[in-house]
């Protein structure tokens, strides 16, 4: 399994929609890390689909002095249907003033995607910008 940084990839809504579709085809289950505390919105709507939560200070693709909770939900069509409603996880651009990471309407949570196998699919850390996406799920996207 290799992963790809895949940052400033998703800055379209009809990118983001795309990996969706193919995400939703692939993933067993979900990783929801609350960076933000008081953005509760996906765990407090999903609450029957979540599995387990943990406070971690290292996931993918992050590890920090703070602990968060860490969620893990079963991946479901209604699931991912919510998150079709926004714009995309993040946007990263790239200038001659310097590299510019942008929230959306996603917010600062992190999240993961897992296949059957417990690899990652893709994950993100939000609030930088970055997303990483496992080669075999970008080749079969674009």
């Amino acid at each position: 399994m290799e992963l790809k940084d895949y940052t400033g990839k998703l800055n379209s809504h009809a990118d983001y929609l795309n990996i969706l579709k193919h995400l939703k085809q692939k993933s067993k289950y979900i990783e929801y890390v609350l960076v933000d505390e008081d953005d509760t919105r996906i765990v407090d709507k999903f609450k029957d689909l979540v599995v387990s939560v943990q406070p971690k200070n290292k996931w993918w693709g992050t590890k920090s002095s703070k602990k968060s909770k860490v969620y893990k939900l079963t991946a479901s069509r209604e699931l991912f249907q919510y998150l079709q409603k926004f714009e995309t996880f993040c946007k990263y651009t790239v200038s001659d003033k310097g590299d510019i990471s942008e929230n959306t309407d996603f917010g600062f949570n992190d999240i993961a995607f897992f296949d059957d196998k417990d690899l990652p699919l893709l994950f993100t850390t939000t609030h930088e910008g970055y997303i990483a996406v496992r080669n075999d799920l970008e080749d079969q996207v674009f």
